[in-house]
C-alpha cells in the first residue's frame, strides 16, 4: 500500500452511489476509508468532522437538490451551520466550470426538451407528453440561488472534473 501523506481515515457516507473513481483514489493513493452514516455530507475526517464535503455528480444534481429537493437540502445546510460544520458542495462540473460565475453561463440539458414538447403542445402535438408548467431552471437562476445558499448558509461551492473528485476531496478535507 502506497504511503500517503494524507493520515486520517475516510468516512465515506453509505448512502453515497456511484463513487468508485473516488474510492479508486483513495486506494491508489494508500488512504484509509470506511463506509458509514454520515449525519450531513458524504466525505468527513473520522478525527475531524468539522469539515464535511457533499459531493454532486453534476450541476444537473445541484439543480435537483435545489430545486425538487430544496427543502431537505436547506435543511442540511442549517445542520451544518448550528454545528458549526463547513459544508463544501463539491461539483463535478467538467473543465468548463471552475466558479459560480461560470455557472451562470450553464445550459440546462433539460431545456432544449422542454422547449421541443413546448412547442409541439402550442400546435396541438404529443399532448400526451407530460410536461411541466415552468422550464427548466438556467444556469443564471442556479447560480443565484447557490449565492444564496453560501451567503445563508456558508455553503462553499468547488468544481472539478470527474477524475479529480478524489483528489479534491482529500485537498478539502486536509485543508488545503
Amino acid at each position: 500500500m502506497k504511503k500517503c501523506r494524507f493520515d486520517s481515515t475516510i468516512i465515506c457516507d453509505s448512502r453515497e452511489q456511484k463513487w468508485d473513481h473516488v474510492k479508486a483514489h483513495f486506494d491508489r493513493e494508500g488512504v484509509r476509508w470506511m463506509r458509514s452514516k454520515l449525519p450531513i455530507g458524504d466525505y468527513g475526517r473520522l478525527d475531524n468532522l468539522s469539515t464535511v464535503v457533499d459531493r454532486k455528480a453534476s450541476l444537473s444534481e445541484v439543480e435537483s437538490n435545489l430545486i425538487q429537493q430544496h427543502e431537505r437540502f436547506r435543511r442540511e445546510c442549517e445542520r451544518a451551520k448550528e454545528n458549526g460544520i463547513r459544508l463544501v458542495v463539491l461539483v463535478e462540473a467538467g473543465t468548463q466550470i471552475k466558479s459560480l460565475d461560470d455557472v451562470q453561463q450553464w445550459t440546462n440539458p433539460r431545456q432544449a426538451r422542454w422547449e421541443k414538447v413546448d412547442k409541439a403542445h402550442a400546435c396541438g402535438r404529443i399532448l400526451a407528453v407530460k410536461q411541466a408548467a415552468r422550464p427548466p431552471v438556467s444556469g443564471v437562476i442556479l447560480s443565484k440561488i447557490m449565492r444564496t445558499m453560501q451567503e445563508k448558509y456558508n455553503v462553499e461551492w468547488r468544481f472539478c472534473t470527474h477524475q479529480d473528485a478524489g483528489r479534491a476531496i482529500l485537498e478539502i478535507l486536509s485543508g488545503e
